[in-house]
């Protein structure tokens, strides 16, 4: 009877050590991040998250003022690139967009704020926080922000044409929280 009672709690306690193995695990390869669109515009945008390439259809999400917009990393394949556009017309000819783009492979997220294809928020302005949640950062030089002042057509801290990495690109862990603020003035 004694020796069952040893096996049986021999069995839990393999259990549970084979549990908080695989919990440690998918803790440590889980991005927990997250890119995040608050409009704070006086007026409706449409906005969508786009995973993947250029191919892949927009369904445009119209979004009222004060609305946010939040994409998880963890309901992303690691590396694969999402794009978080904005515009205020999605039925014009040529739609113009501002988006937080990023991609986050282990340990790191790679992000910027483009505006190559037109600046719907040029009047207005925008601005991105980065907020690294990781418990030490590795990453806090070129873990940083963003500001779009109103009318800013030459800014410098985002991507204005495809190869803007020195000005546009910047990388915090995957812990960060990425955060575009539409009509921040």
């Amino acid at each position: 009877m004694r020796s069952d009672i040893i096996m049986g709690f021999l069995s839990v306690f393999k259990t549970a050590l084979f549990l908080s193995a695989l919990l440690s695990f998918i803790s440590v390869t889980l991005a927990l991040g997250q890119g995040q669109v608050v409009h704070k515009c006086p007026y409706d945008v449409w906005c969508a998250v786009v995973a993947g390439n250029v191919d892949t259809p927009v369904s445009w999400i119209q979004q009222a003022p004060g609305q946010l917009l939040i994409s998880n990393f963890e309901d992303v394949a690691s590396d694969e690139g999402i794009a978080m556009m904005c515009t205020r017309d999605p039925t014009a000819p040529t739609i113009s967009v501002t988006q937080l783009e990023y991609t986050w492979t282990e340990p790191q997220t790679a992000f910027d704020i483009s505006i190559v294809a037109g600046d719907p928020f040029l009047n207005e302005g925008f601005s991105m926080t980065a907020t690294d949640l990781a418990p030490q950062p590795q990453f806090s030089s070129s873990c940083a922000g963003a500001y779009c002042a109103p009318g800013d057509v030459d800014c410098n801290d985002v991507y204005v044409k495809s190869n803007d990495d020195y000005q546009g690109m910047r990388t915090c862990s995957n812990d960060v929280i990425i955060n575009l603020t539409l009509c921040s003035g």
